[in-house]
């Protein structure tokens, strides 16, 4: 296939004030769980066009690069595979 459905995450982020405690990260755990839990949506993948300085956190939540092309540019495109989640937490289609 050319392509597979996908929702991209516009944008995220949360206030100063509740930096660290981790919401940001239930919120991308929260979609994913959204997502796969019946695959009510159909789709495959999660992406983002993740700003320089976040490419860290989405790291750390399992999204990976589709290129080292955009390596020097100020976001980079990334993604989740929502079918391995799906598969490991038991989630049916």
């Amino acid at each position: 296939m050319k392509s597979y459905p996908a929702v991209k995450i516009g944008r995220l982020g949360t206030q100063r004030i509740c930096s660290g405690q981790g919401l940001a990260r239930d919120i991308i755990d929260y979609i994913k769980v959204l997502f796969t839990n019946g695959n009510r949506t159909g789709c495959r993948f999660l992406t983002v066009d993740a700003h320089r300085d976040a490419v860290g956190f989405y790291e750390k939540c399992g999204f990976s690069y589709f290129t080292d092309l955009d390596v020097d540019e100020d976001t980079r495109l990334m993604y989740f595979d929502l079918k391995p989640f799906r598969d490991a937490c038991g989630f049916k289609r």
